[in-house]
């Protein structure tokens, strides 16, 4: 194999040799081009291409080339220092386009014209390595040639320091926008490639360029001249920020009147829009966000995300009272669907969030409640976590409050049980020792479950009304939700629930919906909580399970009616009877049912319940059957 290679090689370098030889070493003056300009063929003088660069003096441009963002930087010749002496010596090097053979014979070349290299220009500034450049990344080479070029670009100020930080995150999301890029703040592929070719679209300098030339569908030009090169944030105002407030409600982001404030409602709408425009959503508008929105592309919105200016009262509609219910239903504050129709279940909804956050609690979303309610420091409504816990009872139209708790529902809790005559301590607001033992005493007088925590019951039997006329949606077993944990809280505080408070609505919860509709005399006693139900539960007129009563009628066998599925509902609570011996009929199960509860709770063993039985039976001091 290795004599057939040998071959080979002097077979190749013999027919070399004999074209050499016959085509001679000398080329006619007139067969050269006319443009060698007077050079004579020789030694170091070729009026023909080679793999050097080339020769300005041949007036051949090295060919135009599109710069790779990912190549290697190429050096550029110098052609200054050009001259013959620096050429390629094709006696010494062999000739031209054949590597290795050379012809020995001075003065003379091969006229062997070889494919010329293509040079690379050099591109804008220095090109990254092909990663994905972010918010985060510090120290890299690559940064800080990004924010080089950013800066050239007039999208970045400050130094280049190579810390991928937020503003240069802001600046390549001002990139992206401007060159119809995806935004995201991150330089990837298409980014840089963008970044570093000779179409890369530069910030514009003048604002003027930002504001809208073109007006686009449901927006208008702003009022005055927009400035793209601040900051406004919370706590802003002035002329910038009625401009602002202006454009959104132009664009339908907001709703009312621009007040030139810039507090929670601002804050909300320019959060919601950079949310839909892709940007950063941090609630501030700075100059990426303000080109955003004064500019042709600017993002529309169907219904406004917060409202300004105006209040929003029972009785509106709209865009703006949609977007405030669908607030409230995030903040757990409102149940069912946001319709747009500001009723009584909004009112409700929003006294609860006054009344959580310290506010006027009179049902109107003022400027004052809405820049709350838009705003990060909004308070939440939570659940109750157990039966004895904490929690937040919201949609009722009461927040629970207990000791710990410092607001101006508090103020009014003390200053209400100081007219009773509950409580002698001072009314500022903070609920302590001395609160809680008079919510006690009052809850001991009223019948109500002793616990010292004023929740929605509590206080509605305090003030001695409700928060106005609700349309309740209907709870039935099977449901789960805020509103379930609403109706086991508030039938806890009323004695006729000890289950979990877990929002689901299972057995324990009906049989407690149907004593409470047995105690209260509602019909049909079928365990779901409907309007009517609803309606009464959260009034002040409900009936606690442990109110006393003189007026019991003695019930026994053959009866029918409400009184008995209550005394049945009751007695099946406490194990004396199965759930499907609850039948409205007091038959054979019912008084064996009864003589055994009296003979485990002292009374007289008959099987009738009269008024002592009765009277026992809704008490809280009660024995259930120890054998169930």
């Amino acid at each position: 194999m290795k004599q057939r290679r040998t071959v080979k090689w002097l077979t190749l370098a013999g027919v070399i040799a004999l074209g050499l030889t016959l085509s001679g070493c000398y080329i006619p003056p007139d067969e050269l081009s006319d443009n060698t300009q007077g050079l004579t063929v020789g030694n170091n003088n070729l009026p023909f291409n080679t793999v050097a660069p080339v020769n300005p003096a041949t007036n051949t441009p090295p060919p135009a080339n599109t710069p790779d963002p990912f190549a290697s930087e190429q050096p550029t010749p110098d052609w200054n220092s050009w001259n013959n002496t620096n050429q390629p010596n094709p006696s010494a090097t062999g000739a031209i386009g054949v590597p290795g053979v050379s012809t020995n014979q001075p003065g003379s070349t091969i006229a062997v014209v070889t494919a010329q290299p293509t040079a690379t220009p050099k591109p804008n500034t220095a090109t990254p390595k092909p990663q994905s450049l972010k918010n985060g990344m510090f120290g890299s080479a690559e940064v800080k040639q990004l924010q080089q070029r950013l800066k050239e670009l007039g999208y970045l100020s400050g130094s280049a320091d190579g810390d991928f930080g937020d503003a240069t995150e802001a600046a390549v999301r001002d990139f992206q926008q401007q060159n119809g890029l995806t935004v995201d703040g991150k330089a990837g592929a298409n980014t840089l490639n963008k970044l570093y070719s000779n179409n890369a679209v530069s910030k514009p300098k003048d604002s003027a360029t930002n504001r809208p030339t073109s007006r686009p569908t449901n927006t208008a030009k702003p009022t005055s001249t927009p400035k793209t090169d601040v900051y406004l944030e919370l706590g802003s105002s002035g002329k910038n920020v009625r401009t602002l407030q202006n454009r959104l409600i132009e664009l339908g982001w907001m709703a009312g009147s621009a007040d030139g404030e810039y507090e929670g409602a601002t804050q909300y709408a320019v959060k919601a829009y950079q949310n839909a425009a892709g940007l950063w959503a941090d609630g501030i508008a700075g100059p990426g966000t303000l080109e955003s929105i004064y500019s042709s592309r600017a993002k529309t919105a169907s219904s406004p995300s917060s409202s300004i200016g105006d209040s929003l009262r029972e009785g509106a509609k709209g865009g703006a009272v949609k977007a405030l219910q669908k607030r409230l239903k995030s903040l757990g504050y409102l149940d069912g669907s946001a319709d747009g129709s500001y009723g009584a279940a909004t009112k409700t909804a929003v006294i609860a969030f006054q009344q959580q956050n310290g506010l006027n609690a009179d049902g109107v979303a003022g400027t004052s409640t809405l820049n709350r309610i838009y705003s990060d420091a909004a308070k939440s409504g939570s659940s109750a976590g157990d039966a004895a816990g904490s929690g937040t009872v919201s949609s009722t139209g009461y927040v629970t409050l207990r000791e710990g708790d410092k607001s101006e529902a508090v103020k009014k809790l003390q200053r209400t049980l100081k007219d009773k005559g509950y409580y002698s301590g001072s009314v500022d607001g903070s609920y302590g020792s001395g609160t809680m033992q008079a919510v006690l005493a009052f809850q001991r007088q009223n019948n109500l479950r002793e616990d010292g925590v004023a929740g929605p019951a509590t206080q509605r039997s305090l003030y001695g009304s409700g928060s106005g006329k609700v349309d309740y949606a209907t709870l039935r077993p099977g449901d789960e939700g805020t509103a379930v944990t609403n109706l086991q809280y508030t039938l806890y505080e009323l004695g006729y629930y000890d289950g979990k408070v877990d929002g689901i609505y299972g057995a324990t919860t009906s049989d407690a919906v149907r004593a409470f509709q047995s105690r209260n005399k509602l019909e049909p006693v079928d365990g779901i909580a409907g309007n009517k139900t609803l309606q009464k539960l959260y009034s002040s007129s409900a009936i606690p399970a442990t109110a006393a009563s003189t007026d019991y009628e003695t019930l026994e066998k053959g009866d029918k009616g409400n009184e008995v599925v209550e005394l049945q509902d009751v007695l099946q609570q406490l194990g004396y009877l199965t759930r499907d011996q609850v039948t409205g009929v007091y038959d054979t199960n019912t008084v064996e049912a009864v003589k055994l509860f009296q003979q485990y709770n002292g009374l007289n063993v008959d099987g009738k319940a009269g008024s002592a039985t009765q009277t026992k039976l809704f008490s809280d001091n009660v024995a259930a059957n120890p054998n169930r």
